[in-house]
């Protein structure tokens, strides 16, 4: 995969500053625009994504300004004590693939589901690098906690207003109906 393959999709996801895993009638998909899981997880690698479930509880690409611009924009949830179980397990012990935090978390399988989504659809963990490819479409993921990636990254300047910023970002690839739901 060459470096100017991987730019494009880089400076695609500047541009629209959010994209989504899969093909969905909402916001264009990594394949709509001509990529692949492969190819985000080089972004993954080299911290030039925010991989989350923020939208629509969809797996969702986010480009490092959108992501600090909706840390200043959408309020966070209080995490429920399952979710502080696992993100404090994350927290501690470093970045880890998601088999590691079950047997340290030792959660029921569904409660564990339904607290590791909400950490990534609250954004207070992401993946942090690739693990081992499942199949050409899906690999397994090392997760580290938010305030972990965003060590690894160049906080980018605002320069306006963030939620005008995001919204003019946003609404590039997203409806204004849309952007409004999201950011709520």
């Amino acid at each position: 995969m060459s470096t100017e393959y991987l730019n494009r999709l880089k400076d695609y996801l500047e541009y629209a500053g959010i994209i989504t895993c899969n093909v969905n009638p909402y916001l264009p998909s990594l394949s709509d625009i001509g990529f692949s899981w492969t190819d985000a997880t080089a972004l993954i690698d080299s911290h030039e994504l925010f991989y989350c479930k923020a939208y629509r509880k969809r797996t969702t690409y986010l480009s490092n300004s959108v992501y600090f611009l909706l840390k200043q924009c959408k309020n966070k949830k209080l995490m429920p004590y399952d979710a502080t179980i696992i993100y404090d397990a994350i927290r501690q012990s470093g970045p880890l693939f998601m088999t590691e935090l079950k047997l340290l978390t030792r959660m029921e399988s569904s409660i564990f589901s339904k607290a590791f989504n909400f950490l990534l659809e609250n954004m207070y963990i992401t993946a942090y690098k690739n693990g081992e490819f499942l199949n050409s479409n899906w690999s397994t993921l090392v997760y580290c906690t938010a305030e972990k990636w965003e060590k690894c990254v160049d906080i980018p300047t605002i320069k306006e207003e963030p939620h005008k910023e995001l919204k003019i970002i946003l609404t590039r690839t997203m409806p204004e109906k849309e952007f409004e739901k999201f950011i709520k």
